[in-house]
């Protein structure tokens, strides 16, 4: 859709009395997101409330502005804290600024990396923890008085093996700091084709059943 008539449509709807939010919500229904930001809507409506008529961009001179305003800044972080896996096109396409900007945000000024989501089978809780702690140390104790050998020890694990790989690595990372560990993602139970794997494991032996 052309900016003059993107324009025209912001100047008319704010004059019939709708509001920013309104118009934006109208035009992302219409056209889809990123059609126009909202940064943008608020700004022709500024435009229009001061009595400029021209539906056109002001003639720059000199250097170009840049982006990289606490404004965007702050809109980019807001949007990150609300998406960790949001894309630098999604971004730019919703503040309407290059994508080059956003990167430079997201990494220079935020201080971000994008990285791929820690796989774990299982989600513990901390009732969960302390109960594989609490029978490690018991373990442990045997071990160290003579009770038991290690030879004595089977330990195994089960797992589901499915035919196919549900979710990609590149759709699983997500925006963290410098300091910050990777984020966690546990694999989802499936309507899919998979296998239940036993291992189970001895000093002289190891078993597996499917």
């Amino acid at each position: 859709m052309e900016k003059q008539h993107i324009r025209l449509y912001i100047k008319t709807r704010w004059l019939l009395g709708l509001t920013a939010t309104q118009i934006h919500d109208k035009l992302t229904t219409a056209y889809g997101q990123g059609v126009v930001s909202y940064c943008t809507v608020t700004r022709w409506i500024q435009r229009f409330s001061n009595e400029q008529e021209s539906f056109e961009d002001n003639p720059r001179s000199g250097r170009p502005i840049t982006a990289i305003t606490q404004q965007n800044i702050d809109a980019v972080k807001d949007l990150v804290n609300d998406d960790p896996h949001i894309s630098i096109d999604y971004i730019a396409a919703i503040l309407d600024i290059s994508h080059g900007s956003v990167d430079a945000i997201l990494k220079q000024h935020l201080g971000l990396r994008k990285i791929t989501s820690k796989w774990v089978p299982h989600k513990l809780t901390q009732e969960q923890r302390q109960r594989r702690i609490d029978i490690c140390i018991e373990n442990l104790q045997k071990l160290e008085s003579g009770i038991w050998r290690l030879c004595d020890i089977v330990t195994g694990d089960e797992t589901w093996i499915y035919h196919r790989k549900i979710k990609s690595k590149e759709q699983s990372k997500a925006w963290v700091t410098k300091d910050e560990s990777p984020p966690t993602q546990v694999r989802r139970q499936q309507f899919e084709k998979k296998y239940n794997v036993y291992d189970f494991f001895y000093d002289k032996w190891t078993v597996t059943n499917s």
